[in-house]
């Protein structure tokens, strides 16, 4: 299946582009993009993306939802990747 990936911010100058189409199999979730993220783009992986969950520097929307990465992915969804929103 695939979906559209949408980069915000840092992610994109990261990236060197808004938006790409990337393929995975169906029944994949949110995580398992990441980690297909973190191959097409390894500056992701030591930048921004943690192993670890908990650290993981990144917020997801599926749709314009915000979710979590144990999210299941559909043919044609649009997932957007912001970094957190930090201030003082």
């Amino acid at each position: 299946m695939k979906v559209t990936v949408r980069y915000f911010a840092r992610y994109r100058s990261l990236v060197g582009k808004g938006e790409e189409e990337v393929e995975l199999p169906e029944g994949a979730t949110v995580r398992d993009l990441i980690e297909k993220l973190r191959e097409l783009h390894p500056v992701l992986k030591n930048e921004v993306f943690s192993e670890d969950d908990s650290f993981a520097d990144v917020n997801v929307s599926r749709n314009g939802r915000y979710v979590g990465f144990d999210e299941i992915l559909k043919e044609g969804d649009v997932v957007a990747l912001f970094p957190p929103v930090s201030g003082g």
